[in-house]
């Protein structure tokens, strides 16, 4: 190889990148004999909905810099590529290319389904060019021909088969819970996906006042989500703090002690008397009237009932927020869930699928439910109920891929119940090196978090959950390999070798071994995260997975503490049933920043794009 005179970057890349080519450098490595020691690098798979951009040559160049230093420390390095290729960054890029206006309720039909589903696989194809591209102008090393691909139906047999051992050990589970829901993506998201998503916000900070049924004093109640009024079912104080009764114009008000002085602030009552003081213990079972009842029929129905629109003394009562007392709606909250379920208060969900209110909400019936604020609010007026009315700016949590606010829906989900797993997920991160102390000790509060995983999404283009619910009795068959469905199967519309996604493997229907009726399968994918994170098993053999894993090294962004790093080790703690992590050592980067300081990200549209990068420079 000979330089010119003329000292020009983009010439010496370009005449570099021709010698290498011609040396087939990749094919030396493979056949030198001097490369005993064997290592695998798994690689955090890019999610193919878009362009890579200057945040994603970071973490490659990082990627290839290990592996180059690898091999040249005598290893032989399997180093694939791997390729995200499902959930809803896909399938929202593949609605928009449709010109899906309205989202998941437009696709009904299985026509429409595989319609999308094609459009998932134009569309992965399509980017996939574009890395590649990159990756070629980038000098990467990845070995393209043994990518690993999410969305293949053998990747999908081998996540079948840890989903198989979850619910071998346990910890997969099915059941009702208050998961967040996403009304633009209509589908369930993890507790880690909601973490990803929390900004400041403005929302209405609404007092208002409830009747005891057996005292004529009025409890004065706080929420920023007036829409739960509708699904309210208990009011909460907290039992070892002190409450007010307090007189104001001609009633008796109930308020706690800490938060009297900033609420009469607030509401702008300057005239008061406080009459004498209670432990919030005092409150417990006393009936009081929903200022709202007539106007909602199924509430109406459900306050009959003696443990509804009753006062209850919990510890989880924040006395430092609003009025100290809050409203309970167990179809809306998680703490609410629990005591309901503690309590055995039977929960009333009047919520559909497009988070719009069904016909037992009465007046509010059809109404998508946060438009329902304004309304419920003006309603609380007209009853003489509202105490004052204003605007709260808070952090919450957005959908991380639409951008729109969630909220707590209660809804039949499949779950890994990780406290099930006791100390062994947390065990296993500790023995992993992770470099720095802050991700560290970040990435280990959340291990020891062991929040429920809700693994279950309502959508279209992912992992098939494969189990079968009969249509009569609810029995349910788990078949967790194409052999074992084909074996099940009553027919075979599409035949043996059936592609395993939907709409191909809902028309299969089972008999069910209890009552002999048909079965359907549940019609949920499981969470892409699930797809990744299953990585390190369901993209190698068994045999390489038991000599090569834990791996040596991995690397990602400081995300996916709650994102790949997380499923990971997770879902390796759950295959194996013991404290062994799916890699030694694990580096957090930081983030390539836009010029207001910002981390750049395809969806908020901030970023550089990387092939017109290394076009115009030399990589």
């Amino acid at each position: 190889m000979e330089l010119g005179n003329e000292f020009n970057l983009k010439n010496i890349e370009q005449t570099t990148r021709d010698y290498l080519s011609r040396l087939d450098l990749q094919e030396l490595i493979n056949e030198s004999p001097n490369k005993q020691e064997k290592i695998t690098f798994i690689e955090g798979p890019p999610t193919l909905n878009g362009e890579p951009h200057a945040g994603h040559l970071r973490g490659r160049v990082f990627k290839d810099l290990w592996y180059r230093f690898n091999t040249l420390d005598g290893k032989k390095v399997v180093f694939n590529a791997g390729w995200d290729t499902q959930g809803l960054p896909v399938e929202l890029q593949a609605e928009k290319e449709l010109g899906i206006k309205n989202g998941k309720s437009e696709i009904t039909t299985p026509q429409q389904i595989e319609n999308l589903v094609a459009e998932c696989k134009k569309i992965i194809s399509k980017f996939h060019k574009k890395w590649i591209d990159v990756d070629e102008k980038l000098g990467m090393s990845f070995n393209q021909e043994n990518a690993y691909w999410t969305y293949k139906d053998e990747y999908i047999e081998r996540e079948w088969q840890l989903l198989k051992r979850a619910d071998e050990n346990g910890i997969l589970t099915e059941g009702y819970s208050v998961v967040a829901y996403c009304p633009s993506c209509q589908t369930s998201l993890s507790h880690s996906e909601v973490n990803q998503g929390y900004e400041m916000i403005q929302d209405p900070s609404l007092y208002y006042k409830v009747k005891l049924q057996d005292e004529d004093v009025y409890l004065i109640v706080w929420t920023t989500m007036p829409f739960t009024l509708v699904t309210d079912a208990m009011v909460g104080f907290n039992p070892n703090e002190e409450y007010v009764y307090v007189s104001v114009s001609n009633e008796t008000w109930i308020v706690g002690k800490i938060r009297l002085e900033e609420f009469m602030k607030e509401a702008k009552i300057q005239d008061y008397q406080v009459l004498k003081t209670v432990k919030g213990s005092e409150f417990e079972n006393k009936k009081y009237t929903h200022p709202l009842l007539d106007n909602i029929s199924g509430l109406e129905k459900m306050s009959k009932q003696e443990n509804y629109h009753i006062t209850i003394a919990e510890k989880f009562v924040d006395v430092n927020a609003g009025t100290g007392i809050v409203h309970l709606s167990p179809a809306n909250g998680e703490d609410d869930y629990n005591i309901a379920m503690k309590r055995k208060v039977e929960i009333f969900s009047p919520i559909d699928d497009e988070v719009k209110f069904t016909e037992e909400a009465g007046k509010y019936a059809g109404m998508f439910v946060r438009d329902a604020d304004e309304k419920i609010v003006q309603d609380i007026k007209e009853k003489n109920a509202l105490v004052k009315i204003g605007k709260i700016k808070h952090k919450y949590p957005l959908c991380w891929r639409s951008k729109h606010k969630l909220v707590w829906l209660a809804r039949r989900e499949y779950f890994y119940m990780l406290d099930r797993l006791g100390e062994k997920a947390i065990h296993a991160a500790e023995k992993v090196e992770y470099f720095f102390e802050q991700p560290k000790n970040r990435f280990l509060k959340i291990i020891k978090e062991k929040h429920p995983w809700c693994i279950s999404r309502e959508r279209f283009w992912g992992c098939p959950i494969p189990i079968w619910k009969c249509t009569e009795c609810e029995n349910r068959e788990k078949l967790f390999s194409r052999k074992e469905i084909v074996e099940a199967a009553e027919d075979l519309p599409d035949g043996s070798d059936f592609e395993l996604h939907r709409p191909w493997i809902d028309r299969i229907s089972v008999k069910c071994k209890k009552c002999s009726a048909k079965m359907q399968r549940e019609e949920f994918v499981l969470d892409t995260w699930h797809n990744s994170g299953a990585a390190p098993f369901a993209s190698l053999s068994d045999d390489e997975y038991r000599k090569n894993i834990p791996a040596p090294f991995f690397t990602e962004g400081i995300d996916q503490t709650r994102g790949w790093a997380y499923t990971l080790l997770i879902e390796n703690v759950i295959l194996n049933n013991k404290e062994v992590p799916p890699y030694n050592s694990f580096l957090f980067q930081g983030h390539v920043l836009d010029e207001k300081g910002n981390k750049m990200s395809k969806s908020t549209g901030n970023v550089i794009d990387a092939s017109e990068l290394l076009n115009n420079y030399p990589a």
